[in-house]
């Protein structure tokens, strides 16, 4: 088991990468001129969430720097080619690698497993480049290097074979075991292997494999495993459902199931329910590939360094399970390491039990010379009972404190209930009048030092509360009353106080206020999340999914489930109508915020003078018409994802104030000054070039960078053209189950005029001309309501009837601004007689060439 937790480990391992990447150009530049530094990409087979993979990536990175002479670059790259190993995607990554390293020169590339050193060799990625193994079988590692001479690799430590020994040692009745393995494409080739492999050491045992099984059916099976069964941990990234378990722990969970023992391979699955095994350590494993690495890059040819041995593994066992199953630790092979042990009470607190027993009896030895104390004590108890029982009667009779102040701010006199509301005994006010000014709250100093000069002066009238911390440290309410005391012919004499202990009262009807304004606050947020739901609940459709087969959907796809786990900023590129909403709920849908909304704004439609208002609310009177207090979309997306539909649309001056929330997660609701704090996962989309935008101006370059943090293209229909029977069968599915009609067939006619057009609409142009050819189509045959007009044709009609509409509007802006002696503004202005705005007609003005004449100006 690591040292540290994985969370704190996988901080790390970023953390390292992220300082390397930035202080190594500072102390190039303070070193003076170098060589430009030596880039090593690093390719595991897995994704980054897979168990133990962090941890083997932060012992390789910090190996390979600490033990390189100059500047090294180290990329990782994590596949996931043991969940989605297939010729498209290797064909997407190959590309993918090809785009991102091209352009440097890759002096060693370091794979770690099997899948990714196959997946190098069998593509000859990067040809020039000498390759170093991690995490593969002697066999497998001398058929690479057949294919590619220039390879060595560390080989792995573990031996299945020696578990199974290790196992049938223990257990020497068994005749059953379960080999847990997992339905991805890699795990089923693992399973074929296995049956071979592993039967010769199984003494006669049946062999059963779970490829083709659930985690929950992996569970019920467990569950009723016999008593001479046993379970083999292996593999379980995916399971026979498709569904992936990066995110889950089925070690856990089938331990926990199970009524046998089970053993694995990896040191990493140890303490997650699993009894132990010859374990393969990812750390031991990544310092023995990182000295290879070194030995390459230090100049010697990989393909003349030897395999790198597999370490000594010892049987390594977790205490914990082999109590629950019952296995003595006398039963384990020599040299077996035992982890998870419990240090006893006396191992822990020897120390403190040594020094409680010389307490104790040290304690014992007074005990008689206190009872003979008192023994006396006792007798002058008693003698003095009386006189107090005669003194608390008279001194606890007034259960307020009062109290006769004189002018000069000293006490003439103090009840004894002093005590109970302050703290302090009488004495102590008598002594140092200044205590009473010194025990008042900070908070309410100020106005209590008003209300006593009222008092003292002879003014005071009314209750006055404030905080005051007693002698204990304690913060408590208390409320006085002050009386003038005058003397024969009203003279001031000084001022007769009462005070009370509030604080139950006090804390009550505070308790009260903040359950009430929580209420209202919550009463607010409901009201307005209501508002905004039924606002958009009727624009989202039931069932809306991602469909096509095509390369550019799996790789559509394989981006989506690459970046949905994590809170990235998303920027969904691609032409209208392609379906970039929907990629934006798929993505909120395989995320970590599933459970919390996707609150959508489409900003192509906000009014520039409120879409400041509708991202971040605003204050009650923040403009006319603003009756209440209202919460924005960033409010209602808390915890969330908010997606920015045409979020090239937006004002120069929203995005300023857009970039701050995407930077800070702060803003300030329009009218508002104090500072809000959220947070939400933003997705964008736009269907604009926001590159070109930038450099024209018209989009900010700094907010550019912040939303592209992980930019994702929708393919156009035109390039989809073999989704398209696909797509119309869907949309005609759903269009019939809407109006109610029976489906018509589908001609092949008409799919192949639908694949030959252009589609300038994309998918949503073709679901509109599928529901007119329902509506026209008579029962039984889809025929098309009129026929589809070529791209060129449509943009060149298009073109026309924009020319003839702008004609139009010139003509008649013309005339308008003849009769107002071209004056734009005013009561009689041609703005008014149009009815637009003065800088809407100026604009349109500028738009159409129409300039005022110059002998009119």
């Amino acid at each position: 088991m690591p040292l540290l937790p994985r969370p704190i480990l996988h901080l790390l391992s970023v953390c390292a990468l992220m300082i390397g990447t930035v202080l190594g150009p500072v102390q190039a530049s303070e070193a003076g001129p170098r060589t430009a530094p030596r880039t090593v990409l690093v390719l595991h087979s897995s994704i980054s969430e897979a168990r133990g993979r962090q941890e083997l990536g932060l012992v390789l990175n910090g190996a390979i720097r600490k033990g390189a002479a100059g500047a090294i670059d180290i990329h990782s790259e994590f596949t996931g080619l043991d969940r989605f190993s297939d010729p498209g995607t290797e064909k997407l990554l190959v590309n993918l690698y090809r785009a991102r390293y091209g352009a440097r020169r890759v002096d060693l590339l370091l794979v770690v497993g099997p899948m990714a050193l196959n997946f190098v060799v069998s593509n000859q990625l990067f040809p020039d480049a000498p390759v170093v193994a991690c995490l593969v079988g002697e066999p497998v590692l001398a058929a690479a290097r057949a294919r590619r001479p220039n390879l060595t690799g560390a080989l792995r430590a573990f031996s299945s074979q020696k578990t199974l020994g290790l196992m049938f040692g223990l257990f020497p009745a068994t005749r059953r075991l379960l080999v847990v393995l997992g339905a991805s494409g890699y795990e089923r080739h693992l399973a074929r292997v296995g049956r071979t492999v592993l039967e010769p050491f199984t003494g006669g045992a049946t062999l059963e494999f779970t490829n083709d099984l659930t985690l929950e059916q992996v569970e019920a099976r467990v569950r009723t495993l016999g008593d001479d069964g046993l379970v083999f941990f292996a593999s379980f990234h995916q399971d026979a459902s498709g569904r992936d378990l990066s995110a889950d722990n089925p070690l856990a969970r089938i331990s926990a199931a199970s009524r046998r023992p089970v053993f694995g391979l990896f040191e990493e699955d140890l303490g997650d329910g699993m009894v132990g095994g010859m374990l393969e350590s990812p750390d031991n494993a990544g310092k023995a590939a990182a000295e290879l690495a070194l030995r390459v890059l230090g100049g010697e040819p990989a393909g003349s360094v030897p395999f790198a041995a597999a370490p000594a593994v010892a049987p390594t066992f977790d205490l914990r399970q082999l109590r629950r199953w019952g296995i003595r630790e006398s039963r384990l092979p020599a040299g077996s390491v035992v982890r998870f042990r419990e240090p006893g009470l006396w191992d822990t607190h020897w120390k403190q039990i040594v020094l409680v027993l010389g307490v104790i009896l040290a304690q014992s030895l007074l005990v008689v010379s206190l009872v003979v104390q008192l023994q006396r004590r006792k007798r002058t108890e008693r003698a003095l009972a009386g006189a107090e029982r005669r003194y608390r009667t008279v001194a606890e009779f007034t259960h307020d404190w009062e109290f006769w102040q004189r002018l000069d701010g000293t006490f003439e006199y103090l009840s004894p209930s002093c005590k109970r509301v302050t703290g302090y005994p009488a004495q102590a006010f008598l002594d140092d009048p200044g205590l009473m000014e010194r025990m008042v709250a900070a908070e309410d100093l100020g106005a209590w030092r008003r209300h006593q000069a009222e008092a003292l002066a002879g003014r005071a009238g009314g209750a006055f509360s404030y905080r005051i911390l007693t002698g204990s440290g304690e913060l408590r309410w208390v409320e006085q009353i002050d009386y003038p005391v005058r003397l024969p012919g009203e003279a001031l004499a000084g001022n007769r106080g009462s005070i009370r202990d509030i604080s139950e009262r006090k804390l009550a009807e505070l308790a009260m206020k903040q359950a009430d304004d929580e209420i209202r606050a919550l009463k607010d947020r409901l009201e307005a999340e209501n508002t905004f739901y039924k606002a958009k609940i009727h624009s989202v459709e039931a069932s809306k999914e991602l469909l096509g087969q095509c390369d550019a959907m799996k790789y559509l796809l394989f981006r989506i489930q690459q970046v949905a786990p994590s809170d990235a900023t998303v920027l969904i590129l691609g032409e209208t109508g392609t379906g970039k909403e929907l990629v934006a709920e798929a993505i909120h849908r395989l995320g970590p915020r599933k459970d919390g909304p996707l609150v959508k704004v489409n900003c192509a439609t906000l009014p520039a003078a409120l879409a400041e208002s509708e991202l971040f609310g605003h204050e009650r009177g923040a403009f006319t018409g603003a009756h209440g207090q209202r919460k924005g979309r960033f409010e209602l997306a808390d915890g969330a994802t908010l997606f920015l539909d045409e979020v090239g649309e937006l004002s120069a001056e929203v995005q300023a104030k857009l970039l701050r929330v995407l930077q800070n997660g702060e803003f300030q609701r329009v009218g508002g000054d104090r500072s809000h704090r959220v947070d939400v996962r933003v997705l964008a989309a736009t269907n604009r070039d926001l590159g070109r935008d930038v450099a024209a101006g018209r989009f900010r370059e700094d907010l550019w960078y912040r939303i592209n943090v992980f930019p994702i293209t929708v393919p156009p229909l035109r390039n989809r053209l073999e989704d398209i029977p696909e797509l119309a069968a869907a949309f005609l599915r759903r269009l019939c189950h809407k109006l109610g009609r029976p489906e018509p067939a589908l001609p092949h006619s008409v799919l192949r005029t639908f694949q030959a057009y252009a589609w300038p609409g994309n998918v949503r142009e073709l679901e509109n001309v599928i529901e007119r050819a329902v509506l026209v189509s008579e029962p039984g045959r889809l025929t098309l309501a009129d026929p589809l007009m070529a791209a060129e044709e449509r943009f060149e009609a298009r073109g026309a009837m924009k020319g003839l509409l702008q004609d139009f509007e010139r003509g008649q802006i013309l005339a308008v601004l003849g009769t107002t002696q071209w004056k734009v503004e005013g009561a009689q202005g041609a703005a008014r007689l149009l009815g637009l705005k003065p800088s809407t007609l100026r604009s349109r003005m500028a738009t159409l060439g129409i300039e005022r004449p110059s002998f009119d100006q």
